[in-house]
């Protein structure tokens, strides 16, 4: 009997301590003027109104918002989530940011009048902090700072999403390059608000938007001129064959499905010597039987270099789920 009276009354302590809460932070966010003793809703501040909050706090917690200093096992707590040679694409739920902020703001807290300010504060803090975003990356790569593009985010409390890879691609390629577009046309870039390599074989990159279309190349320094190997070639060598602009085939677009044997010298010294005359006639031929030449069939030393270039390789990831109705999203 005691102990169910002590329980209601712990019940009513802590009832009236978050009544007083309320009615301190309605009071702390009501407009200076007007009746005191009736409370109106104010309207949210925005971050140049924060009271008392040094701007480095909210660059801290705009790097926090994007996942910065969290440990890895708050991002995937089972390693079979994130299994080796995978690839995970997720959205970040804008309500487990805030409350990873109110954890956050709440570590100095010492007394009652501190938890009120930080009441009173908090959903300008985190509306703040998450604007910030978008001027974290250029902050720690030592650039100027550039007013945000026109997303799918529409501002502040949108989607932040974003990819994590687990492969040997991450150390073999340390270079490589991630974009991602709202749109399946790859149109409409999403600005990249983190991209960073967490361990030798696990990458992560944050976006502002929802993307519909992401990409992944490999360093560009990896141009270079030089052929493939083939089974079904004669020579063992071949090369895939571009559009010249000509007929139905595009300038630079890889002709599907069609190759030419590429020759390489004898008697040399050193194995590996190109035969360029005899690789050029090869190309020459292919090019003409597809139609892919023009009407007097020329075949320069410049359509020869768009054949044999071997372009940095670009992996294409795209969004095609479908709603309930069946129609795509």
């Amino acid at each position: 009997m005691h102990r169910a009276t002590a329980d209601r009354a712990a019940i009513n302590r802590t009832a009236t301590l978050h009544t007083l809460f309320a009615t301190a932070t309605a009071l702390a966010l009501a407009p200076p003027s007007g009746d005191r003793g009736t409370v109106t809703p104010a309207t949210p501040m925005d971050a140049a109104a924060l009271p008392d909050v040094p701007a480095p706090v909210v660059t801290w917690l705009s790097r926090l918002a994007l996942l910065y200093g969290l440990p890895f096992e708050y991002i995937v707590p089972d390693a079979r989530m994130l299994p080796r040679e995978s690839l995970r694409f997720f959205y970040v739920d804008t309500n487990w940011l805030s409350r990873l902020i109110d954890g956050a703001v709440s570590v100095g807290l010492s007394s009652s009048a501190d938890t009120i300010q930080t009441l009173a504060a908090f959903e300008a803090l985190v509306e703040a902090a998450i604007h910030r975003t978008s001027e974290v990356r250029a902050s720690l790569r030592d650039r100027a700072e550039t007013a945000p593009a026109e997303t799918e985010r529409g501002g502040i409390g949108g989607p932040i999403t974003g990819l994590l890879l687990r492969s040997a691609v991450v150390s073999g390629w340390p270079g490589m390059e991630v974009a991602a577009y709202a749109d399946a046309e790859a149109a409409r870039p999403l600005p990249l608000l983190r991209f960073e390599r967490l361990s030798p074989d696990v990458m992560i990159a944050l976006f502002d938007g929802l993307p519909r279309t992401v990409r992944m190349l490999q360093p560009p320094e990896g141009l270079h001129f030089g052929l493939r190997p083939s089974a079904s070639s004669p020579t063992g060598w071949m090369s895939f064959l571009r559009g010249l602009g000509h007929g139905d085939h595009e300038p630079g677009t890889q002709i599907p499905d069609q190759e030419a044997p590429i020759a390489l010298r004898g008697g040399t010294s050193r194995p590996g010597v190109l035969d360029v005359a005899a690789s050029a006639a090869s190309l020459h031929d292919a090019m003409r039987r597809l139609g892919a030449l023009d009407q007097a069939g020329t075949f320069t030393a410049a359509e020869f270099a768009v054949q044999m270039v071997r372009a940095a390789g670009m992996q294409s990831f795209q969004w095609n789920a479908t709603d309930p109705v069946g129609g795509a999203v």
